[in-house]
């Protein structure tokens, strides 16, 4: 809960500009269009101009060049980038509450598994044979570590996550609820008879250290060897990594986005939304997909791209203007055959 005067929060923001009203009380973080009083929002898109005239908030973080006045009973503080100074704020209000390390009494831990004094079980966990978890690790209510897991420091797992045997966890990372790690990859032989054979998965998934992973998105194990997250990696709700993929350091893909087995993404790589990537690809680094494109074969050269299956995205957006324009085409090509006498 923040609870602010208005020079409290400019002494937070390292700025000494406002204009208008200056007996105000801030105490929330809103969107300039739901604002209301003792509210704190920010503008810094045109896009929202008319919210800026309009909005209840008591404060709006501004630009410095910025010289629209504010109502009454508001005050306008101006700064270098409002939304960066927005995210301070962000980051203030949340501040995390002090834990108290502990073990929930229904929890279950098997024989040989280590947990560190320092780390904190929720109810209704499972904690396999031999799994290490190490100290500052938050375990949130009904997980389920299979044995021979490992879980790096300050690592935090939210509720209903699943974690198969053998898959390893780096530092500082972030599993949201409904994730499922190291489950059997996509393996089958199809037999003569169009019927099909499961290949055991015998593989982990090895995930590095500051890694973010959104709800319900499902990293496989490995047919053999690791399914590997490099360091930083930050991947969004409903994705999925089928088995053997690796990804980069400090990739991140949008929801929805699907690797296929075997492919190699590179570092920093951005994936925008149900971005589809074929098996047994690679990607080299500073690729940029975009939204709903398709990957057919491999990308060597670092670029913005788009499109289904994909190409550079200044070819595809001529061939997406081009498009609409194809019915006329066609009637103008029939009338020149036609006059041509072509058949």
């Amino acid at each position: 809960m923040l609870n602010f005067t208005l020079n409290e929060l400019c002494a937070i923001l390292g700025t000494t500009e406002y204009v208008g009203y200056t007996d105000v009380r801030l105490t929330n973080l809103n969107r300039i269009e739901h604002s209301s009083t003792g509210d704190i929002t920010f503008f810094s898109n045109n896009k929202y101009l008319k919210y800026l005239k309009t909005t209840y908030a008591s404060c709006v973080l501004i630009e410095k060049n910025n010289n629209t006045q504010p109502k009454d009973n508001q005050v306008f503080i101006k700064v270098d980038n409002p939304y960066v100074s927005f995210v301070q704020l962000i980051f203030l209000a949340n501040e995390p509450e002090q834990n108290t390390f502990e073990i929930h009494p229904s929890t279950v831990i098997e024989q040989g598994a280590f947990v560190s004094a320092k780390a904190s079980i929720g109810a209704n966990c499972y904690i396999g044979k031999n799994v290490s978890i190490d100290e500052g690790v938050i375990i949130k209510s009904n997980c389920s570590i299979q044995q021979n897991v490992k879980i790096g420091k300050n690592t935090l797992i939210h509720s209903n996550v699943v974690i198969y045997k053998d898959c390893e966890i780096g530092d500082n990372c972030i599993i949201h609820s409904g994730v499922v790690i190291g489950a059997d990859g996509f393996g089958y032989i199809e037999n003569s008879d169009g019927s099909y054979s499961k290949i055991p998965q015998i593989g982990n998934v090895v995930i590095g250290n500051n890694v973010e992973i959104g709800a319900n998105t499902t990293v496989d194990r490995s047919l053999i060897g690791s399914t590997y997250i490099r360091d930083g990696v930050k991947l969004d709700n409903l994705i999925q990594i089928a088995h053997n993929v690796e990804v980069g350091e400090n990739s991140a893909m949008a929801a929805q986005v699907g690797v296929s087995g075997s492919a190699k993404i590179g570092k920093r790589n951005r994936l925008g939304g149900q971005v589809g990537i074929a098996g047994h690809l690679e990607i080299a680094d500073d690729v940029i997909i975009m939204a709903q494109s398709g990957v057919a074969k491999s990308v060597t050269e670092k670029g913005i791209y788009f499109g289904s299956p994909i190409k550079d995205r200044i070819t595809a957006f001529k061939i997406e203007a081009v498009i609409p324009q194809l019915p006329q085409i066609y009637k103008d090509i029939n009338l020149i055959k036609k006059k041509l006498d072509i058949k």
